[in-house]
This record gives structure tokens, C-alpha cells and sequence, in this order.
């Protein structure tokens, strides 16, 4: 008998040890942020925007050069001609597919915010406080064809003068006034584009660019 009780023992302890039907169960994030529930891994879904070929094939890169001012002062009168010189890049592809090209201007970071300005129009009239945006009405451009890491794209250049003016109560104030633009160094103007084609308004695309002031009489 007791050759039985001893075995009965044995297997009566050896069950007592494992709990039949319970598995293990994972909490709390691994490394990354992928988080274990129960077993199953869960992956927060990517909500990153995709561009489509048609897309991208539409989407302007910016070309900037030096944004010159010219100040001049005449009494109490202080001009300041901002010269635009920026060229929008499109895949050739996408150009072709193009049916309008448009270029905004925003002056809002800058201190020539609010000040009157003068344009020259695609007729060659003279225009106040507005700019066509449109660049198939933009006389002073040019369109060329080039090549970039070996894929052919259409190059915008844009040149044209915006003619601010800021009024002062003396011919002193003015002198100071003009010293304070050319101090000035955090200035920008942000160019805005975008396509239209076929009914659709491609995603734009935006760059910021300084404003340096220069002259003095």
C-alpha cells in the first residue's frame, strides 16, 4: 500500500502546480508604439496624408534668390521697391497638364504690411494694391524648359516690382524711417503656388523668403 499512497501523492502535488486553461497574459506598451492586448499586437493606423503621382507631378519646388528693397526717401516721402525674383520648378510632365500657374505674395511678417503698393499690369497699366496671381496674365516671367537629376521640368521665373510708399510727417522722420528698414533683418515674404487643371485645385506649396533693404541717398 504505501508504494500506491506515495505515487498518489506525487501526482496529486505535480497537478497542483499548473492551472489547466489560463495563459499568460501581456500588458503595457514594448518598445515602440505598438501596444500587446491579450496577446494580439495593435498598431496605430498611419494618418500621414499620401500624395498621388498626379499629385506630385503638380506640386511647385521653390527657387529663391535675394529678395532686394531699394529704399529711396524725397522729402517726406519714403519708396521702397520690393524686387520679386522667384522661379517655380514642375515636373515636365505635370506641366503639361497644366491649365494655370498661381503665385501669391504675403507681406504680413514684414514691415511693409499695410503700405500702399503699385504693380504693373499684362496690359502695362499701372495697379493699386493688387497683383494678378494668375501667371498666365504675368508679362514679367519667363518659362524654360531644364533638367534636374536627370527628370525634365518647366522653370517659372518671375520678376516684377511692387512700389511701396510710406509717408512721413518730416523729411527727418523719413531719413530715420529709412535707416530703420535697413536695420531690419528678420523680414520675409511667403510665395504661395498652386496648379489648376481640369477642374482641380492641386495642393500648394509654400517657402519663405528674406527681405534685404538697401540704399539710402
Amino acid at each position: 500500500m504505501k508504494p500506491v499512497l506515495i505515487l498518489f501523492l506525487v501526482l496529486t502535488s505535480a497537478s497542483g502546480c499548473h492551472k489547466s486553461g489560463i495563459a499568460p497574459q501581456h500588458t503595457g506598451k514594448t518598445s515602440g508604439d505598438t501596444t500587446k492586448t491579450g496577446g494580439f499586437s495593435q498598431t496605430p493606423p498611419d494618418t500621414t496624408p499620401k500624395l498621388t503621382h498626379d499629385d506630385s507631378i503638380h506640386l511647385a519646388t521653390f527657387s529663391l534668390k535675394p529678395q532686394i528693397v531699394k529704399t529711396t526717401q524725397s522729402g517726406k516721402k519714403l519708396t521702397l521697391v520690393y524686387h520679386e525674383d522667384v522661379s517655380l520648378l514642375f515636373a515636365g510632365e505635370g506641366y503639361l497638364r497644366t491649365s494655370a500657374v498661381h503665385l501669391h505674395e504675403d507681406f504680413s511678417k514684414s514691415a511693409l504690411a499695410g503700405l500702399d503698393y503699385t504693380t504693373v499690369a499684362q496690359g502695362g497699366n499701372i495697379t493699386l494694391n493688387w497683383v494678378d496671381d494668375n501667371l498666365n496674365n504675368v508679362i514679367l516671367k519667363t518659362v524654360t524648359d531644364t533638367s534636374v537629376n536627370g527628370h525634365k521640368m518647366v522653370k517659372i521665373t518671375v520678376r516684377r516690382a511692387f512700389t511701396f510708399v510710406k509717408n512721413y510727417s518730416t523729411a527727418d522722420e523719413a531719413g530715420e524711417g529709412q535707416k530703420e528698414f535697413a536695420a531690419r533683418q528678420n523680414d520675409v515674404v511667403t510665395f504661395s503656388s498652386y496648379c489648376y487643371y481640369n477642374q482641380k485645385v492641386y495642393r500648394p506649396a509654400s517657402i519663405s523668403g528674406n527681405l534685404v533693404y538697401s540704399g539710402g541717398n
